[in-house]
């Protein structure tokens, strides 16, 4: 195995890494997508960007599924603007927390994208060896 190979473990350990560095960052109020944090971090090590394109978003899911309590996961939602359930937990619960921070929902349970979306500086990206956001 080449030493620049990671093991799955640390990839998934460094992918997480970097959800919970972005999460962390995202405004009170502010949500973004799960694809649109997946689009940020580059295909780790020994990952086909090709087919990396593919599971990202559900990748950042699963680091989110399992994420420290210290996370804002709440500010992350699907592309279509709803909320997802976690574990141990519906999607009420998330609702519910970011109505707190006064995200609003329309009639069908969706959060308008253009009002809260929400996307880190070009600058923080490019410090934190991200890639930029599509504009």
């Amino acid at each position: 195995m080449s030493k620049t190979r990671q093991k799955p473990a640390e990839r998934r350990r460094s992918f997480n890494a970097r959800v919970y560095e972005i999460v962390r960052i995202i405004p009170t109020g502010k949500i973004m997508t799960y694809g649109a944090i997946g689009r940020l971090i580059p295909p780790p090590r020994g990952v086909d960007g090709g087919a990396y394109e593919k599971v990202r978003a559900r990748w950042v899911g699963y680091a989110l599924a399992d994420c420290p309590d210290d996370i804002p996961w709440h500010r992350v939602i699907n592309a279509a603007g709803r909320v997802s359930p976690r574990p141990g937990y519906d999607g009420m619960r998330q609702r519910i927390l970011l109505e707190q921070e006064g995200v609003i929902f329309d009639e069908h349970g969706r959060v308008n994208l253009q009002d809260y979306l929400w996307t880190p500086l070009a600058s923080w990206l490019t410090r934190h060896g991200l890639r930029p956001a599509r504009g």
